[in-house]
Formats: C-alpha cells, structure tokens, sequence
C-alpha cells in the first residue's frame, strides 16, 4: 500500500520488503529501533501535592520485535543512499558501525534539555546520530558536533512512542542535504522526518511497517502540504496586491 502527495511518498510494509522495490535517492535520515526492547513507562506520576493521580507515556503498547538491530537494515539502505544519518544510543555504535558498508564520517551529539533515563551510572540526556557516506560530508551550513535541541515533553501526548522534535529533524536535513533532495526514512514512524521534508523544500520518501504509525503519518504530510499551498496561495495574494499601485 502506498500514500502519496506533491513531494512525499508514504509506503506501508516492512522496510526490508520495501526498500528492494525503489530506486537509489540521495540520503536516508532514519531512526531505527535502537536495539532495545522498549515497554511502555506505567510508573505513577507525583504532582506537586504529592499524589499519584496518573500514570504517563501509557499510550503506546510494548515491542519486543525491536529486541536486536538486523544487520540486513543497513546493507540495503546503503545500496539505495550513499549517505545516511542514522539516530542511535551510544552503546549501538560498534555494532551499527561493523555492519554499515559505508565509512562512519561524522557523530552529532543530540544533547536535550532534560536526562530521559535513570542514573545508571549516570542519567542520559544525550543521544547519538551517526552520518555514513560513501564519500566525504559536506554540510550545506556551519555546524558543531554538540546540538543543544530540546525534546517533546514527557507529559507531552506524542504521536509515537520515538517520536523527535521537527525542529532538530528539519536542523539535520538541512544542514545535510540540498534543497530539492529525496530524502528515504524507512523507519519513518509518525512522519517527522517527512514534515520536516516539506518544511525545508526536500522530497521524502517514508517506509512504517504499522498501520497505526502509517495512518498519523499520511495525515500529518497531507495536513503538512495544505499549509504549505496555504502559504502559496496567501504569497501570490498579496504579490498580486502589491503590485496594484
């Protein structure tokens, strides 16, 4: 099954049955399961009176078929994309660096506005993304290594259970692709890597194996591109006004 508008394309499926039927495009921007098994977080949560009067981040089920990361993930994503910025914990990059064909050229620290797990040693506010290229990157503007982005709130009802900031999506596409490039997510989730697509003048083209993500997905690019011939629309208005003098 497959979704489609004026510079997106959703795919339903598998990414390992999907990706063997598109042609090359010019980079991937992905975050993949990471390898862990992810539940859902049922701990209470205390106000500030001190009592427990629900619980957060209940809204999406547990995975268990994220357990390990399929090295197969990578050998087809680097045949369709020469270079691909893959989010990922820190303790994943050995593994995803051994099985990635393409040299590792570059790793950006996310570092967020708040830690996101428990001390264990030390409570994580950090997360990886980790750029692989056939050749040399050359980033389209100025950047560090360190990008300080805040995340979506916890207490914030996301759409997805990974779900990223479009703020540090559109920060990556546009500091690592050109304008008007294609743009692969096979793990594209609620479609934050799209919006931020259509937001940055690149074509996205989107895989998500559920039904569920796909369907928020779709919605969100379609909502997406109706601002944007909104936008348009209102910029040829007032180009016509201006012009009657």
């Amino acid at each position: 099954m497959k979704a489609d508008g004026k510079g997106w394309t959703m795919h339903l499926g598998d990414c390992l049955d999907v990706m063997p039927t598109l042609g090359p495009v010019a980079y991937a921007v992905t975050d993949p399961p990471y390898g862990i098994q992810d539940e859902a977080n049922l701990r209470p949560r205390m106000d500030r009176t001190g009592k427990r009067p629900a619980v957060v981040n209940d809204w999406h089920s547990p995975s268990s078929w994220d357990a390990s990361i399929d090295p197969r993930w990578c050998v087809e994503l680097a045949r369709l994309a020469p270079t691909i910025a893959w989010f990922g914990h820190w303790r994943k990059r050995p593994e995803v660096e051994a099985e990635m064909p393409h040299p590792l050229r570059a790793e950006i620290v996310w570092a967020k506005d708040t830690h996101v797990g428990p001390p264990c040693p030390l409570a994580m506010r950090d997360e990886r993304i980790w750029v692989f290229g056939v050749a040399g990157i050359t980033g389209q503007t100025f950047e560090t290594t360190v990008w300080n982005e805040p995340i979506i709130p916890t207490w914030a009802r996301r759409e997805h259970k990974s779900e990223k900031p479009v703020a540090l999506m559109k920060r990556l596409v546009c500091w690592l692709t050109e304008p008007g490039a294609e743009v692969l997510d096979p793990f594209a989730g609620s479609g934050t890597t799209g919006v931020a697509c259509l937001r940055s003048g690149r074509t996205f083209v989107g895989i998500e194996k559920e039904r569920e993500h796909f369907d928020v997905a779709v919605a969100r690019l379609r909502a997406e591109e109706g601002q944007s011939t909104l936008a348009a629309s209102r910029s040829g208005q007032l180009g016509l006004l201006g012009g009657v003098k």
